[in-house]
């Protein structure tokens, strides 16, 4: 009997892990969505850490999606301050690398970039997130870095 209790509490608890029922951390929810309205904008958030920012003091919703019938497609280019270092901004901009183009924005989670361009700040929202805010790319005997502002 102890073990057949052993089993199935060890089962159990595998499960709930597996599940995302345990951990440490911002764990992605899929379902997880949460909305602030400050004013006539209305920001929906996508994870719990997201919304914490957003709902906080500091009213940080740049990791939240904002919820708009259009959203305009970011065509401002990066700034370059140094040779191969490009800085991005929480309104987004398009960085022209040396071997091809991205689109980025930064965020309170870190910078997230998507391949190409004519997207919106949603769509490259839900991009690559690189959560140390910054990013350096070898091509060849070259590096591009590429940094939030």
């Amino acid at each position: 009997m102890k073990t057949i209790g052993c089993s199935i509490l060890t089962l159990l608890s595998f499960l709930l892990t597996a599940c995302g029922g345990s951990g440490i951390g911002d764990n992605f929810n899929s379902s997880f969505e949460k909305t602030f309205t400050f004013g006539s904008q209305t920001y929906i958030c996508r994870s719990e850490r997201a919304a914490n920012a957003c709902g906080g003091a500091s009213q940080d919703c740049s990791a939240c999606d904002v919820q708009s019938s259009s959203s305009p497609v970011i065509t401002q280019v990066c700034t370059q301050p140094v040779v191969n270092t490009h800085r991005v901004t929480a309104n987004g901009c398009v960085l022209r690398l040396t071997n091809n183009t991205q689109t980025g924005i930064c965020t309170s989670e870190g910078l997230r970039l998507l391949s190409g361009t004519n997207f919106t700040r949603l769509q490259v929202s839900a991009g690559t997130l690189f959560p140390r805010g910054s990013l350096s790319i070898n091509v060849g005997n070259l590096t591009e870095t590429i940094a939030c502002n």
